[in-house]
């Protein structure tokens, strides 16, 4: 009976050592994602603002060669209007 004991304290120490060791090594897996996470979470916010720098000169530019086309196009306009009514 206590050699049936023993055996059992002593698997149960064993259970005891690898669930400690078990537990540090996901602790140390759950701290290398949080820290994978976060660099990732970084690297996303600036990709983001690097995507919305670059839509707005797009934008800029789009609107300002529109601008830059009107401009350069009045005076076609003018003259196609001008022809195009009836006298």
């Amino acid at each position: 009976m206590l050699s049936k004991l023993k055996k059992q304290f002593a698997e149960l120490e064993t259970r005891h050592e690898r669930k400690k060791k078990l537990t540090a090594s996901m602790d140390k897996i759950f701290k290398t994602l949080q820290k994978g996470h976060a660099q990732l979470s970084k690297a996303s916010e600036e990709t983001n603002r690097r995507l919305n720098l670059v839509f707005e000169e797009q934008h800029h530019s789009k609107s300002d060669r529109d601008c830059l086309d009107q401009d350069i196009n009045k005076p076609f306009n003018v003259y196609h209007n001008m022809k195009a009514q009836p006298q």
